[in-house]
């Protein structure tokens, strides 16, 4: 199964990729060359799924799994299996919330690109967007990205049929 994993430069989800040994698309922090790249990766064809990290300010040791992505009045929901995305991070002990806003700005540039892309192009994957903490914000770093790969693991087992204890991993 192959997976993508996207995070912005200089950011905790950055350091995620880093820490978790994903390799990933490290993004400008520029909305539009941040979308061409994706948009790139997504015209390729070879992902299953797309993981999307970046960092939301003002939470501390949670996630926040995006359901949705805005463009002005237009909304799009992802098709990710978000609840049991959820689940899977639950299993691992971390805190977490589903929300529908994904932001004003970077975040959400790139969900709707994303969204957008694969949807207009009737792709054969999914994409999320998980906010973490900005680094400050997060207690024990190492085992959170520990937390956060241990959840995805378990989405991924369950996925191929496969379901599996979070202390399997």
């Amino acid at each position: 199964m192959n997976l993508l994993f996207t995070a912005f430069r200089g950011t905790s989800s950055e350091l995620l990729l880093q820490e978790t040994g994903w390799q990933g698309l490290v993004l400008p922090n520029d909305k539009r060359k941040d979308a061409e790249l994706l948009s790139r990766e997504i015209s390729s064809g070879k992902y299953h799924f797309i993981f999307s990290f970046g960092q939301k300010p003002n939470i501390r040791d949670k996630v926040y799994i995006e359901t949705t992505a805005r463009n002005g009045a237009d909304a799009m929901e992802t098709e990710f299996d978000c609840a049991r995305l959820a689940g899977a991070f639950r299993k691992g002990g971390m805190e977490i919330r589903i929300s529908q806003n994904a932001g004003t700005s970077f975040c959400n540039h790139l969900y709707w690109s994303g969204l957008k892309n694969i949807r207009e192009n009737r792709m054969d994957m999914k994409m999320v967007f998980v906010h973490i903490p900005m680094r400050k914000n997060i207690s024990e770093f190492g085992e959170f990205c520990r937390g956060v790969r241990l959840a995805v693991k378990c989405f991924l087992s369950e996925e191929n049929g496969f379901p599996e204890r979070a202390g399997s991993h």
